[in-house]
């Protein structure tokens, strides 16, 4: 193959994935379209991303349509997974499948099944399978769904640089039980062997659980393992395991209560404990070995004139059993109200960031603030105070007097979708050449009482970082909130 060639294919590749990710996170059907009536949908997302010392990007998304015609029944399923690190590709995989049967009888169907697969870390640059199939619906119970199909095919690819066909065989269980009201376990076991080599084969097993969470929302673990044959280079194994939130399109004459119906406020009652959870993440071994996870708990009291707020967050990425991003951070703030809109307050922080040389540091600072602007929707304040600071970074301890200066604000957007942001500067009291800005944006959208999607970005930048590092670092989360 001639580099120009290959060139174009990359672009090809390239283009593909960008157009196969938009309709994965677009193409869910809204109420308000000609076959809601008819279709039903779910879809998934994840996404992580870390720069500066950690250099990390992982992206999940999945998607799954059904429609019933009749005798007739249509199906379609796409996942996505994309993971980076220190610039080199850690993880890459697109599948997709459409599937068309007809019933036979009360058990029995027919269809065809048409599958895309593409997988460079295993080898695999493109796949294409299509199977004429026979379906047996083995068990049929209100709770208990267990589906067995079987069929000849043929199977075009281009792995490891050469482009073959040959006739396949494939495959196919699927089982799904109810567990209990609102959670569901599922599972499924696809085998495509080489008519001619049964050395030549790929197996694919999935199993999952599903719990609804609120409206049409629901909390989704998956964990994926592929098994390649013998005459199949590279690794024989690939283990895949992502957790993110899910949501379901369903028919609209479906009896579920409308997902605005559930949603009494976003923010935490006065007098009252607040609590919320937030979780993301994703692994994967074998050809590809990567793992990410993110994770954060807050605790938050209002009460007439004061509030006390806890919270930690910490991320974890590992990619070819190297760590590419380890950070947690953790703080307590206490704050009471004075005349005119001032305020005075106490806060502790603790910081963990072992990619960037940073073991620890420990700031505590007494503050005082104003309101700059308090409305209705939102509100803006300034606060400042000494602040004393103990580290160890690069392996040398330290510690000095330093100032503390902080913008917050926050802004209701609509009436589920809140952006809060704060800006901090540290600066060492007896060197100012030695300064820490750091800067959090979280946009939070309410899905339903208790739970909210979050995007979360974090940013410092440090002037004097430890030897051999870099002085900005940059993280975006996207996770699941829940509010206990």
């Amino acid at each position: 193959m001639t580099p120009g060639l290959g060139a174009n294919k990359q672009i090809f590749m390239r283009a593909l994935h960008i157009c196969l990710s938009g309709i994965l996170l677009g193409a869910i059907p809204s109420k308000g379209e000609q076959d809601s009536e008819t279709w039903h949908g779910k879809g998934d997302v994840g996404l992580t991303l870390a720069t500066g010392n950690a250099e990390s990007f992982r992206a999940t998304a999945g998607l799954e349509v059904s429609r019933d015609l009749g005798n007739w029944e249509a199906r379609g399923r796409a996942s996505f997974l994309y993971g980076q690190d220190d610039g080199a590709s850690s993880s890459e995989r697109l599948e997709s499948s459409f599937q068309l049967n007809h019933r036979q009888g009360n058990r029995l169907y027919t269809g065809i099944t048409g599958e895309f697969l593409h997988d460079p870390l295993a080898g695999i640059d493109w796949r294409v399978g299509v199977t004429p199939l026979l379906g047996w619906r083995a068990v049929e119970a209100e709770r208990l769904k267990l589906h067995l199909e079987i069929g000849p095919g043929y199977t075009w690819e281009d792995r490891d640089g050469g482009v073959r066909g040959f006739s396949s065989a494939r495959l196919h269980e699927r089982l799904s039980f109810q567990v209990a009201e609102g959670v569901q376990v599922f599972q499924s076991l696809t085998a495509l062997l080489e008519a001619e080599n049964f050395d030549n084969y790929t197996l694919t097993a999935e199993a999952g659980i599903e719990s609804k969470l609120g409206g049409k929302w629901s909390l989704r673990v998956v964990g994926k393992a592929v098994y390649y044959g013998e005459s199949q280079a590279l690794e024989d194994e690939d283990l895949l395991l992502t957790a993110g939130f899910g949501y379901n399109h369903l028919a609209a004459d479906y009896s579920e209560g409308s997902l605005e119906s559930g949603i009494k406020g976003v923010t935490p009652d006065e007098g009252r404990w607040a609590v919320t959870a937030l979780l993301g993440g994703g692994a994967s071994r074998g050809n590809s070995e990567s793992s990410s996870l993110s994770s954060g708990l807050k605790v938050k009291k209002e009460w007439q004139g004061g509030e006390f707020v806890a919270g930690t967050f910490g991320s974890y990425g590992e990619k070819q059993g190297i760590t590419s991003a380890e950070s947690l951070t953790a703080d307590v703030h206490y704050q009471r109200g004075l005349r005119n809109q001032r305020f005075w307050g106490m806060r502790v922080d603790w910081d963990h960031d072992a990619v960037a040389g940073l073991e620890w540091r420990t700031a505590l600072a007494p503050y005082w603030g104003c309101s700059v602007i308090e409305t209705t929707r939102g509100k803006l304040s300034l606060e400042g105070g000494p602040s004393y600071v103990a580290e160890q970074q690069g392996g040398e301890e330290n510690a000095f007097l330093a100032a503390y200066l902080a913008v917050k604000g926050e802004c209701q957007l609509g009436s589920r979708t809140r952006i809060a942001a704060e800006c901090s500067f540290s600066s060492d009291a007896t060197e100012w050449k030695s300064c820490l800005f750091t800067s959090e944006v979280r946009l939070s959208h309410a899905l339903s009482e208790r739970l909210s999607l979050q995007v979360i970005g974090r940013s410092s930048y440090d002037t004097t970082p430890a030897a051999g590092r870099e002085r900005h670092d940059l993280q975006l989360v996207s996770a699941l909130g829940v509010k206990f």
